[in-house]
C-alpha cells in the first residue's frame, strides 16, 4: 500500500472516525500484519486478570533478579535515568514520544520473554476515561493475600482523588488530538538542530506542546514519589502512563501525518535499547511509526474509506511547521504575522503575572468574527473540521525559556484577558487557555550543546481570543496573556519565569 503525504484514510469506531498517519514510508497493509497482542485498557481488569497478573510477576521477577543478570527492575529503569539525571531518554523535543514507544515496547516484549507469556501486552491508563490511580496499582497486598510488586509506597497521590481535568480531562484530550503539525502535537525539534548527532536527543531545546506539557508532565509530578524524577520508570505504573501517551499518539495519527523531516525520521536511538535475548536493538524513528510493526496492536485496523487533504490544509501545517522550526528571517519570508516582547518578571501564586502584548492592527479581525471551530467529533467528520479550521487564522503563543522554581510541585495555568486573576479562579472560567508543567531536569548531563536550555511551551490562543475578544469586549490590536502558578501534588507551588512571549498569527 503507497501512503503519500496528501493521502489519507478515514477510520471509524475509535473516536467517532479519524484519518491514518500519512507520511509513513514502508507501512505495510495491514492486512499483511500477523496478528498481535493486543493493548487494552487497566480500567474493568481484575487483579487476578491474565494481563495484570504477568505484568505484576514480570515486576517481581525483574525486582527480584541477581544484580549479575542482563535485565534486573533497576537496571532497565537506569536507561531512563537515575538519581544522577537522565540517561538516554528525552524530554522537552520531537524525539520524545518515539523514544517512549521503543522504550515501552522494549519492557512488553522483556515481560513476555521474563513470564513465558508472549499473548501478554502492556496495558494502559486511560486517565481521560478514569482518573483515579488505577486500583491494581494502589493494594498493598493481592485479595490472596500476596505482596503486589505494583505497589509503591512512596506515591504520594491519594487513591481517592481523580486527577484533575484540566489535565486529563475530555477538553485536553479533545486539543491534543486537534493539534497540528507534529511539532504542535508532539513537541518540536531542538532549536538551531543542524545534524543527526545523538547528543540532540537528550539536550532538550524543543517547544513542548499540550501532550507534553500537559497530561504527560503533570500526571507524572502529581503521582510522586519516583515519578517526577528521572527514576520514574522504577514505578511500575510508569508504563500505564506512557502507554496512554502511546495510545493518543497512534490515534493522532488515524489522521494526522508525522513529520517527514530528515532529522527526525533518520534519527537513530543507537544501542538505546534491548532484545529479549540481551542483544541491542538500535532503532531510528522511522522505524518506530506502526505498533503493529513493534508486537502490539491498540486495534485500529477498520480501514474503510480513502480521503484526501485540502491545499489550505497542507498549507496551513505547512506554515505552522515554518514557525516551529524557522529563524525569525525565514517567517518573515513566509509571510506570518510574529510579534515578541520580553519579560523579566516572575509569576507567583500571589501575583499572576501579565503579559501584554501589541498586535498589528486588523490582526486578528478574522479571527474574532468567526464561530468557534468544530472539533470534529461533533461533524464526525474530520476532514471537514480540519477544512474549517484552516479557513481562519490560527494563533499561537509561545512562552519561550521558562524558568520554573519547584518544578515537582508546580502547575502553571494560563489565561487570556483575565485581569483579575487569582490562584483559585477557576478553569472553567471563559477566559481559561491551559495549562502546562515540567518534569525537573536538575543534576543531568547536557550533551555536546552546552546547557539545556530551559523548557519552552505552545499554546493555541485562537478559540480563548474568539470567547474572550470575539464580542467586542477589547481592543483586538492587543492581548494579554495572565500566567498563575498553582500546586501540583501534594507540594506547595513555586515560582515561573518566562524570558519572552512570542505570538504567531498563521494563515494558509
Amino acid at each position: 500500500m503507497s501512503i503519500t503525504r496528501r493521502s489519507v484514510i478515514v477510520q471509524g469506531g475509535v473516536i467517532g472516525a479519524g484519518l491514518l498517519a500519512s507520511g509513513l514510508p514502508g507501512m505495510k497493509a495491514f492486512a499483511q500484519i500477523p496478528p498481535v497482542p493486543w493493548r487494552r485498557s487497566l480500567q474493568g481488569l481484575a487483579w487476578n486478570d491474565p494481563i495484570v497478573a504477568t505484568y505484576r510477576d514480570a515486576v517481581r521477577i525483574l525486582k527480584a533478579a541477581s544484580p549479575g543478570e542482563k535485565f534486573t527492575w533497576i537496571k532497565l529503569s537506569e536507561i531512563h535515568g537515575s538519581d544522577a539525571g537522565f540517561k538516554y531518554c528525552p524530554h522537552g523535543n520531537w524525539y520524545f514520544l518515539p523514544w517512549h514507544r521503543a522504550y515501552t515496547a522494549m519492557y512488553e516484549r522483556i515481560v513476555r520473554h521474563v513470564t513465558k507469556n508472549n499473548d501478554f501486552a502492556m496495558p494502559f491508563w486511560d486517565w481521560t476515561a478514569n482518573p483515579y490511580l488505577p486500583e491494581v496499582f494502589t493494594m498493598q497486598k493481592t485479595p490472596d493475600g500476596k505482596e503486589n510488586s505494583l505497589y509503591v509506597p512512596t506515591r504520594t497521590w491519594p487513591s481517592t482523588r481523580p486527577m484533575p481535568p484540566q489535565i486529563v480531562g475530555p477538553d485536553v484530550l479533545k486539543a491534543i488530538l486537534a493539534a497540528t503539525p507534529f511539532e504542535v502535537f508532539g513537541t518540536s525539534r531542538p532549536r538551531g538542530q543542524n545534524s543527526l548527532d545523538p547528543s540532540w536527543i537528550v539536550g532538550g531545546g524543543g517547544t513542548q506542546g499540550i501532550l507534553e506539557a500537559t497530561p504527560h508532565n503533570q500526571v507524572h509530578n502529581n503521582i510522586g514519589g519516583f515519578m517526577p524524577t528521572a527514576s520514574s520508570p522504577r514505578d511500575p505504573i510508569f508504563f500505564m502512563h506512557h502507554g496512554n501517551i502511546d495510545r493518543i499518539w497512534a490515534t493522532w495519527n488515524l489522521r494526522n501525518g508525522n513529520s517527514n523531516d530528515p532529522l527526525w525520521t533518520n534519527m537513530p536511538f543507537n544501542q538505546n535499547f534491548y532484545n529479549a535475548d540481551g542483544s541491542f536493538w538500535s532503532p531510528k524513528v522511522s522505524d518506530l511509526y506502526v505498533p503493529e510493526e513493534l508486537g502490539y496492536t491498540y486495534g485500529f485496523r477498520n480501514y474503510f474509506k480513502v480521503a484526501t487533504a485540502s491545499a489550505k490544509t497542507l498549507a496551513l501545517d505547512d506554515k505552522l511547521s515554518s514557525v516551529i522550526a524557522a529563524t525569525a528571517p525565514e517567517v518573515a519570508v513566509a509571510g506570518l504575522t510574529t510579534v515578541s516582547a520580553d519579560n523579566s518578571k516572575a509569576a507567583t501564586t500571589d501575583a499572576p503575572l501579565s503579559l501584554p502584548i501589541k498586535l498589528p492592527a486588523g490582526a486578528l479581525q478574522s479571527i474574532v468574527s468567526q464561530p468557534p471551530l468544530p472539533s470534529g467529533m461533533d461533524m464526525m467528520d474530520f476532514g471537514a473540521a480540519q477544512e474549517q479550521a484552516a479557513s481562519t487564522p490560527r494563533v499561537l503563543a509561545f512562552l519561550r525559556d521558562v524558568e520554573i522554581t519547584d518544578p515537582k510541585t508546580t502547575s502553571v495555568l494560563v489565561f487570556l484577558g483575565k485581569h483579575d486573576l487569582k490562584a483559585n479562579t477557576p478553569v472553567t472560567d471563559p477566559h481559561y487557555v491551559g495549562s502546562f508543567a515540567v518534569l525537573d531536569h536538575s543534576g543531568e548531563h547536557h550533551g555536546a550543546h552546552g546547557h539545556r536550555p530551559p523548557p519552552s511551551f505552545v499554546l493555541d490562543l485562537t478559540d480563548a481570543i474568539q470567547r474572550v475578544y470575539g464580542a467586542g469586549n477589547a481592543d483586538a490590536e492587543a492581548i494579554d496573556l495572565q500566567l498563575v502558578p498553582v500546586g501540583a501534588g501534594q507540594g506547595k507551588p513555586g515560582s515561573a519565569k518566562p524570558a519572552r512571549l512570542e505570538i504567531a498569527i498563521v494563515a494558509a
